[in-house]
C-alpha cells in the first residue's frame, strides 16, 4: 500500500489538521497513486477525500478522486463510489459563491415530538432563539468556506464532503417557497438539485400544516404530493445523492406520522422497514457519524419505541430507547451539545423516557452521559459485582482507590493483567482514558449489534458483557466474556466492516465510547497502544483455536468443565461451599462457549453433576465445590 495514505489518514485525524500538510501529501499521493493502492483502499481513500472538503481543500481532494478513475475499472462498484464522491466534492466546491438552497433538518414531527424530519429552507435563514425548531444542514447545501468551522472538525471516519451548519427558520412561508420554486426551475431548470431542494422543502413545509391541523384526508394528500417529490429526486439525483437520501429519510417519517394520525398500528408495522431501509442507506452513504445519519436512525428507534408502548413489548421498548439514547449521546460528544442534531436529539430522548415511562419502563433506563467523577467513583469502590482481575483463583487483589482531577479519569486501579488498559504503559493508559465519552448501560443492554455499520468502540471501565452471535436459523451462541480494561467493537472501529458479533452488558457497565477516528488517531500518536491492541487480539485468537481443539479430543462434559475452570479461575469469587461464576450466564450460554447445542448442554450439565463436578445450578449461577476435581475432570492437570 502506499504510505502516503497511512500519512494522509494521520495528519487528517488530528483535531486541528494542518490544511497546508493534508493538501501537499494529497496531491503527492495522487501523483504516485498505483491500482493495487486504488482498488483495494477506496474507502480509506474516500474518507479522506471527506476530510480534505471539510477542511477546505477540496480541489487536492478532487485530483486524488480522478487519479483514482484513472485506475479503477469503470464500470465497478469501487468506481460508482468514487463518481458519487466526485460529485459530492462537485458540489461543495460550487457552492462557496452561490445562493441556493440548503438541505435542513431536523424538525420535530410527531404529535408527541418524538420523531425529527429534515427540512430544506431558503439560504439567510435563522437560528430560532428557543430553539423549538432545528434546523440542520446536510452536506449537499454547505459550501467550502463555512465547512471550515470550528464546531466540527474534520475526520477521516467521515463520508461526507461539508461540515453541517447551524440554519434556521423553523417556519418556513409555503408561499415565499413556491415563488421560490417557480423562480429556480425558470433559472436553472426542473431537475437541479437546488429546485429539487425547494420543491421538497414546500411540500415538507405542506405536510408539516397538515399534520398539525390533524385531518387523516390533508394529512394523506400532503404525504402524496411528498412522495411524488421525493420520487423526482431519486430518479435525477440517484438514490444516494445527499438530498435524495434526506428526502427519502423524510418520506419514511412522514409515512409514519400519518399512521399515527390514523391510529393504525399494522399500518405503523408496515412502515418500519421502510424508516430502517432509509436509516441504513444515510449510515452506508454518509457514515454512522453524521449528523443526518444519526437523526434517521434515532428516529427508527423512536418509531420502534412507539409500536413497542402500544403492544406492550418491554424489552423492545428499552433496545429502541437505548437506540435513541446512544444517538444523542453520540451526537452531542461528536459534534458539540449545540449542534442543532444534538439539540433534536436530546430533547426526542427526553420524550421518548416520558412516553417509556408510561408504562413503568422509565425507572431502569438511565441517561447516557455520566460525569467522570460519579463514574471514577464506580471505579474506586472497594467491593465491585465483579472483580476487575483476571489473576487465577483463590489469590484476590483489591482495587486501589481511584481520584478524578478536573475533566480526567485520573485512576489507577488494578486493571486486569490480560486486559488492554492492564498491559499499557502507565502515561498511555492514562491518555487513553481521556478519550472518547463516558457513557453508562443498566443490565442486558445491546451496545453493538452484530451486522450493524457503525463503527465507534467501547473501553470497559467497569462491569462485564459478553460477545454473542447469531446465526440463521436464529441460534445465539456466546463466544467470549469481557471486563473492566477490555476494548470491544475495535474491528469495525479500524476496517469499517459490518459488525461480526453482538456486545450485551451483564449488569451495570460503564465505559467510553470512542469513535472510528478518535481511536485510529490514538493509534498512530501510541505505537505502543498499536502494539498491545495486536497482543490483546492475538490471545483472542488463541483462545478461540483452543476451544476448537478441545472439540477433537474432548467430551461434551469435558468441554465444558475446560470453560468453567477457565471462567472461574478468572472471574469466580468464593462463597459458603465452594466457587461461583460471578457472571449471570445460563447453563445454555456456558455450554456455547464450548460449541455445543442446548439439548447437548443440558446433558452435558448432568453428567458434570453426576461426577460431582457441580452441586447444582440455581438461577443464573454455577457451584463448584472444589476447583482441583473441576480441572482433573476437565483434564487440565
Amino acid at each position: 500500500m502506499n504510505s502516503r495514505v497511512v500519512e494522509l489518514e494521520s495528519v487528517l485525524s488530528r483535531p486541528a489538521p494542518d490544511r497546508r500538510e493534508a493538501r501537499h501529501l494529497a496531491i503527492e499521493l495522487a501523483d504516485t497513486l498505483d491500482t493495487t493502492t486504488a482498488r483495494r483502499h477506496v474507502d480509506r481513500i474516500l474518507r479522506c477525500v471527506a476530510a480534505l472538503t471539510r477542511i477546505g481543500s477540496a480541489d487536492a481532494g478532487e485530483e486524488l478522486l480522478d487519479a483514482m478513475l484513472d485506475l479503477i475499472e469503470p464500470g465497478s462498484e469501487e468506481a460508482a463510489k468514487v463518481r458519487d464522491q466526485r460529485a459530492l466534492v462537485a458540489v461543495a466546491q460550487g457552492r462557496t459563491d452561490l445562493v441556493g438552497r440548503h438541505i435542513a433538518g431536523p424538525w420535530t414531527g410527531t404529535p408527541s415530538g418524538a420523531m425529527a424530519t429534515t427540512r430544506i429552507l431558503p439560504e439567510g435563514g435563522r437560528w430560532s432563539g428557543d430553539g423549538s425548531t432545528l434546523t440542520l444542514a446536510a452536506a449537499i447545501g454547505v459550501g467550502v468556506a463555512r465547512a471550515r468551522s470550528e464546531r466540527m472538525p474534520a475526520a477521516v471516519g467521515d463520508h461526507v464532503p461539508a461540515a453541517p451548519e447551524l440554519l434556521a427558520d423553523p417556519t418556513a412561508d409555503p408561499d415565499a417557497l413556491e415563488v421560490d420554486l417557480h423562480r429556480s426551475t425558470a433559472l436553472v431548470g426542473a431537475d437541479h438539485p437546488r429546485t429539487l431542494a425547494v420543491l421538497i422543502s414546500l411540500r415538507s413545509a405542506r405536510f408539516q400544516i397538515a399534520r398539525d391541523q390533524g385531518g387523516t384526508e390533508l394529512v394523506g394528500e400532503a404525504l402524496a404530493d411528498l412522495r411524488e417529490a421525493t420520487d423526482r429526486a431519486v430518479a435525477a439525483l440517484g438514490p444516494h445523492h445527499p438530498q435524495s437520501l434526506v428526502a427519502q429519510s423524510n418520506l419514511a417519517s412522514a409515512e409514519f406520522e400519518l399512521a399515527r394520525v390514523r391510529r393504525s398500528a399494522a399500518q405503523a408495522q408496515l412502515v418500519l422497514p421502510r424508516l430502517r431501509g432509509a436509516a441504513d442507506l444515510a449510515v452506508a452513504k454518509l457514515g454512522p457519524d453524521h449528523p443526518h445519519a444519526l437523526v434517521a436512525q434515532s428516529n427508527l428507534a423512536a418509531a420502534e419505541l412507539e409500536v413497542a408502548r402500544l403492544e406492550g413489548a418491554h424489552a423492545q421498548a428499552r433496545r429502541a430507547l437505548d437506540t435513541v439514547r446512544t444517538a444523542a449521546g453520540r451526537a452531542g460528544s461528536l459534534h458539540g451539545p449545540a449542534h442543532p442534531a444534538a439539540r433534536l436529539l436530546a430533547r426526542q430522548l427526553r420524550v421518548c423516557e416520558a412516553h417509556a415511562g408510561e408504562f413503568g419502563a422509565r425507572r431502569a433506563l438511565e441517561d447516557v452521559h455520566v460525569p467522570v467523577e460519579e463514574a471514577a467513583r464506580l471505579l474506586a469502590r472497594s467491593g465491585p459485582a465483579i472483580p476487575l482481575t483476571r489473576n487465577a483463583v483463590p489469590r484476590q487483589f483489591p482495587v486501589r482507590t481511584t481520584t478524578s482531577t478536573g475533566a480526567h479519569l485520573a485512576t489507577d486501579p488494578q486493571w486486569p493483567d490480560e486486559s488492554l488498559l492492564g498491559r499499557l504503559r502507565d502515561h498511555t493508559r492514562q491518555e487513553l482514558l481521556t478519550v472518547g465519552t463516558v457513557v453508562r448501560y443498566a443490565a442486558d443492554r445491546e451496545l453493538i449489534e452484530q451486522d450493524a455499520h457503525d463503527t465507534h468502540a467501547f473501553l470497559l471501565l467497569d462491569g462485564v458483557v459478553k460477545v454473542q452471535v447469531t446465526d440463521e436459523a436464529g441460534d445465539t451462541a456466546v463466544l467470549a466474556i469481557r471486563v473492566a480494561g477490555d476494548l470491544v467493537g475495535e474491528m469495525a472501529a479500524l476496517d469499517h466492516k459490518p459488525r461480526s458479533a453482538t456486545v450485551v452488558t451483564c449488569g451495570d457497565v460503564v465505559a467510553k465510547l470512542i469513535t472510528s477516528a478518535e481511536l485510529t488517531a490514538f493509534l498512530h500518536r501510541r505505537n505502543d497502544m498499536f502494539v498491545e491492541l495486536i497482543s490483546v487480539i492475538d490471545d483472542q485468537l488463541r483462545w478461540a483455536n483452543k476451544r476448537r481443539r478441545d472439540f477433537l479430543s474432548h467430551t461434551a462434559a469435558e468441554r465444558v468443565a475446560r470453560v468453567l475452570a477457565e471462567l472461574v479461575g478468572s472471574y469466580g469469587r468464593e462463597e459458603r461451599g465452594g466457587w461461583t461464576l460471578g457472571i449471570p450466564l445460563t447453563k445454555v450460554e456456558l455450554a456455547s462457549m464450548a460449541g455445543m447445542k442446548p439439548r447437548t448442554a443440558e446433558k452435558a450439565f448432568s453428567d458434570l453433576r453426576k461426577a460431582g463436578v457441580v452441586v447444582s445450578h440455581y438461577r443464573r449461577d454455577v457451584l463448584v465445590p472444589d476447583l482441583d476435581h473441576l480441572r482433573r475432570f476437565a483434564r487440565l492437570t
